[in-house]
């Protein structure tokens, strides 16, 4: 519901700077009065729509990998991914409009270094570590709480670092990188 609501804002914003500029009409002038009106539009959908709830994840429809690497980018639409790899070597997700879930608590790391980016610039993440895994997590966002692993910051411009004990000397080790404009954070252990 929240991606059909700011699709279809775009789209009457687009007719009415297309009447403008083809001179059919004059939005040019309520544009420039008005435009504050936008921000307040978008505050509000943001304070009503619905937090994800990390003790019951429940992923609609999520999409299954199987694959060992991930990369997906989703400019307008939620990417909600399961991964159940045995041999998970990470990768990038990207999404410009739309939240980013992604649970691994099925996926196993593969031995090594591997690393999963995460990037947004408006929508919230959670992410679900398989038990016990080592992770190195760092996170970031411009607007947004941060909740990795228990620890909590919020404010302007929060960034967290977490790394499991067992991280240093294992022989499977995952480096999650999240950064984000606008959205929350959430990082969870299975």
């Amino acid at each position: 519901m929240h991606n059909l609501f700011w699709g279809i804002i775009l789209i009457l914003f687009g007719i009415f700077f297309l009447l403008d500029n083809l001179g059919y009409a004059d939005f040019s002038e309520i544009i420039s009065s008005y435009w504050p009106l936008i921000l307040v539009i978008w505050g509000i959908s943001i304070l009503i729509r619905k937090r994800p709830c990390v003790t019951a994840l429940v992923i609609s429809d999520p999409q299954q990998f199987t694959s060992d690497l991930l990369h997906q980018s989703n400019v307008f639409g939620d990417i909600f991914i399961k991964v159940t790899s045995q041999d998970f070597k990470g990768g990038s997700l990207s999404t410009v409009f739309g939240d980013c879930n992604i649970d691994l608590s099925g996926a196993s790391l593969a031995d090594g270094d591997h690393e999963l980016r995460i990037h947004s610039v408006f929508g919230d993440s959670l992410i679900v570590l398989p038990k016990d895994a080592a992770v190195s997590i760092t996170a970031s966002s411009t607007f947004g709480d941060l909740t990795i692993l228990g620890k909590h910051k919020g404010g302007f411009s929060p960034d967290l670092q977490s790394i499991s004990l067992e991280y240093p000397t294992a022989t499977k080790r995952l480096k999650l990188s999240i950064s984000k404009v606008f959205g929350d954070v959430r990082v969870e252990s299975a």
